[in-house]
């Protein structure tokens, strides 16, 4: 280093120094009050400019500094700010410290502070009593349960700055004896009260006997403190987990609970913070289920099963595999009284039906599931862009369909599902692309059964296309009707555009039914995530009946999605039908959802029954702000499965657009022939045609249309 440059840094170094003490030599001045209570807050205002890292505390008088309490100086607001005073009386010192010294100061006398408190003279264990009180109420003041001998009980407390007119609840201990109620400020009591704490009792009534995992009423009579609740205890005296309501919840003291699925003796006991004080002896039988169905099934076919049992809430009957595991079909008895309607699995050999009631196996039938073929008949070369007939003949099992496919390639180019009801004859569209292709008849579980070979040969012209349209607002029939099925589980609470998803599905909703379904229209509203978090429950808020919008809107008003709950999108649509089984006419379900099933269930095997049992139902999926494309294509083929269409809505006008067309007609368009060549719902997309003259129908509707090369003909469903 040069002779120049050192003399530089030690210059600055000199005059850095004589700034500093230029700055401490600057006077700092305290004013503060002169007295204060015991934890009181005192405003500070301090002068002169603030060093890094001063503060402000307290000192005792010889100018010690007290621990506890301080202030950064440099994070006052108009150079004040607030210190909150020693525990202990006596004088000390608001000190401001600069550099560990203290540069200046003022007097402060703080001095003892009292409380008191007006309280009952007795109450009852776990009561909620209500405590007045007088007293310094400064931050963080409290009043706590304290034992006769003035120590604290944990957890029993209440802040006074939550206090409504001085008063405030406290809860008392779960012990009888005599205990007293505190007034704390910064942890010190400065006054107390006495209080006498009383046993209780309850009684519980309940029948002498029920079955296993049944639903059964019973009445209480308790001191119903919050958080008391009934419980199921084992021979032992454990409470059993899960067997549980809540006091609080009953409706004049009766209340309903569902037995244990072990036979046994069994107690149930009121509790009051966690205190067993009554309780009443039941016992638990045992109960069987019969089941009847056929010894073979066809690989994917539904069958009915014939059942007696005690159907209690949450029964079903599952199919499962010889090893005990579920083989997918289930359904709940509560929808489907003495029969039931299942799926076979296409996996060959044998299997069972049992009955399930709490998870345990009250009854089953053993059967066998058999092998199915399929045969296709179609022509050999298709001109491109034009339909063609294909004749089919195999299980016509719902959910099956005819695909077309490029072999080389994966996916599907056309695909058509099967109905039996509507003839072995299908028409199929081919790809404007030529080229050697595959017609395959493939099951609802994706086994291809035969496939046969397609040339589609250069186009000679373009095709029409036709677009069917409503009247502004749909006419259902007095017999046919509308169910709405929400989704509001947790994914709905995420936002978009500033509003959460829930919010925005509600007023879309909510203007649905109050400007676009005629008032009166049978109507029905299922939402499912909101009750419960980490549950499957789905509950029925407005049961089918004319609607009416005001009620309508006040219980969608009244739904709000909850933050881990589950979407079970397969039972929602499945209670569907007991939802609608008054229903003679078109029964017209619509789903929003933002997402895929999570409760284990099979959407596509539950469109596919509904469909199997013989009622005109259509299943339309609206899916809210969905990026996944496969989900996507999944909602799609469950709509067509349904007889119906997937609307995909990425903001609220599209979800609003979407509803609205989710409840229009829906129309079939066959060709000369009589042949079925598509099916859409109105003010759906346009249907691709050859040209032609077709004949279009929608219930009583039908007008005849003719489709010229590479233009668009338009129908209008009155």
């Amino acid at each position: 280093m040069s002779y120049r440059t050192l003399s530089r840094a030690v210059f600055i170094l000199i005059f850095s120094l004589a700034l500093a003490a230029t700055a401490q030599a600057q006077e700092v001045t305290i004013t503060a009050p002169t007295e204060a209570g015991i934890n009181q807050a005192i405003e500070i205002t301090v002068s002169g400019p603030p060093a890094k890292g001063d503060i402000l505390r307290f000192a005792d008088e010889s100018g010690k500094l007290l621990k506890g309490a301080y202030v950064y100086v440099g994070n006052l607001k108009n150079n004040k700010g607030k210190l909150a005073a020693p525990l202990a009386p006596g004088n000390y010192l608001v000190a401001y410290v600069s550099g560990g010294k203290i540069v200046a100061s003022s007097p402060l006398t703080v001095t003892a502070v009292t409380a008191s408190l007006t309280l009952p003279e007795s109450a009852k264990i776990n009561e909620t009593i209500e405590v007045a009180f007088e007293g310094p109420v400064n931050s963080g003041d409290y009043v706590q349960m304290i034992t006769d001998a003035g120590k604290p009980i944990r957890g029993l407390y209440a802040y006074v700055g939550n206090a409504k007119n001085g008063v405030v609840k406290l809860r008392l201990p779960a012990e009888g004896g005599e205990y007293g109620v505190g007034y704390f400020t910064g942890k010190m009591m400065i006054g107390s009260s006495p209080i006498s704490v009383q046993g209780v009792t309850a009684t519980v009534t309940a029948p002498e006997s029920v079955g296993a995992n049944e639903t059964f009423e019973l009445s209480f009579d308790g001191p119903l403190n919050n958080g008391d609740y009934l419980q199921f205890v084992d021979a032992s005296g454990k409470p059993m987990s899960g067997l549980y309501r809540y006091a609080g919840q009953a409706k004049d003291n009766v209340t309903k609970m569902t037995a244990p699925v072990e036979p046994g003796s069994y107690r149930i006991a009121y509790f009051t913070a966690k205190k067993d004080i009554g309780s009443t002896a039941i016992t638990v039988t045992g109960t069987n289920a019969t089941l009847a169905m056929a010894e073979t099934v066809p690989a994917g076919a539904h069958f009915p099963v014939e059942w007696q049992g005690p159907n209690n809430s949450g029964d079903l009957v599952r199919v499962l595999r010889p090893d005990g595991s579920n083989a997918g079909s289930y359904a709940y008895l509560g929808h489907n009284p003495e029969t039931v309607t299942l799926r076979a699995p296409e996996e060959l050999g044998a299997y069972r039906v049992a009955y399930l009631s709490g998870g345990q196996i009250l009854g089953e039938v053993s059967f066998t599931v058999t092998d199915v073929s399929a045969k296709l008949d179609a022509p050999a070369e298709v001109e491109g862009n034009q339909r063609f007939n294909v004749t089919w003949q195999g299980p016509g099992n719902h959910g099956d369909l005819l695909q077309l496919v490029d072999p080389a390639k994966p996916g599907n180019i056309a695909y058509r599902y099967v109905d039996r009801e509507k003839g072995n004859v299908i028409a199929v569209h081919a790809p404007n692309l030529p080229g050697d292709y595959e017609l395959r008849y493939r099951t609802h579980g994706g086994k291809v059964l035969t496939a046969v070979p397609v040339t589609i040969t250069p186009a000679k012209q373009e095709p029409g296309s036709l677009q069917v349209i409503a009247a502004k607002k749909p006419r259902l029939g007095p017999e046919d009707a509308i169910e709405v099925v929400l989704d509001a589980s947790g994914s709905m609470l995420q936002r978009q555009d500033g509003d959460r998803r829930i919010d925005i599905a509600k007023r879309t909703l909510n203007a649905l039914v109050s400007d676009t379904i005629p008032d009166g229209t049978p109507f029905a509203l299922r939402v499912f995530g909101h009750k419960e978090a980490d549950t499957c429950r789905t509950d029925l808020e407005i049961p089918l009946a004319p609607l009416s919008r005001a009620a309508a809107t006040a219980r969608v008003d009244g739904v709000t999605a909850m933050n881990l709950a589950k979407t079970p999108i397969a039972d929602s649509l499945a209670q569907t039908s007991s939802d609608l089984r008054a229903v003679t006419g078109e029964r017209i379900i619509v789903l929003i959802t933002d997402g895929e099933e999570t409760c284990e269930g099979n959407p596509a095997d539950v469109i596919a029954e509904m469909r199997a049992g013989g009622d005109d139902v259509r299943v339309n999926i609206v899916g809210y702000a969905i990026d996944d494309a496969a989900l996507q294509e999944s909602f799609a083929l469950w709509a067509e499965l349904g007889g119906g269409e997937y609307f995909n809505a990425s903001d609220e006008a599209a979800l609003a657009a979407a509803l609205t067309k989710a409840i229009n007609p829906s129309f079939t368009v066959m060709d000369e022939a009589g042949t079925v060549i598509g099916e859409g719902i109105a003010g759906g997309g346009a249907l691709s045609l050859a040209a032609g003259t077709y004949r279009v129908t929608a219930g009583a509707f039908a007008q005849q249309v003719t489709i010229d090369p590479a233009k668009l003909s338009t129908v209008t469903i009155e």
